[in-house]
């Protein structure tokens, strides 16, 4: 378990292919919010994306501004909806907070009509894991102050 670490990876849309490495114990905020934790608007495909198909996407905007928080410990993983456009949980409608044992299995989190997650647990060596972006205090802190800034 200890070679594990837990990872928000995008499954579809402007996040596909994104890897967020979670760190055990901290509340995440995903949404379209620069001040998020996992801001949809720092993915790669958003930023190369021109912004005037990006600002009428519909099915990214239906992503809320601060639409899920996530908490972490060890293998288990609360999830909670805050959007307003609605969260699907294994393809399910979210209609109250969610606990999932990830060491059991991962689960598939989609917020509005596109934006797709799968959290996990995923080995250390991973390449998505070597590849991706740690998500801890410090990090999410200094992207908040440097997104105040854009």
């Amino acid at each position: 378990m200890t070679d594990q670490v837990p990872v928000l990876l995008g499954t579809a849309g402007m996040v596909d292919g994104e890897c967020f490495m979670l760190e055990r114990g901290m509340d995440i905020v995903v949404g379209r919010s620069r001040s998020c934790d996992v801001s949809l608007r720092r993915t790669a495909a958003y930023l190369k994306t021109p912004p005037a198909q990006r600002d009428s996407d519909h099915d990214f905007n239906t992503v809320s501004r601060r639409h899920l928080k996530v908490t972490i410990n060890e293998s288990t993983v609360s999830i909670q909806d805050l959007s307003t456009n609605g969260t699907f949980f294994n393809g399910e409608p979210m209609r109250e907070p969610q606990k999932v044992d990830l060491a059991v299995g991962p689960c598939t989190v989609r917020l509005g009509t596109r934006e797709s997650f799968q959290l996990l647990l995923l080995s250390k060596d991973d390449p998505r894991v070597k590849n991706g972006q740690v998500v801890n205090m410090s990090t999410s802190k200094g992207l908040s102050e440097s997104a105040a800034t854009e």
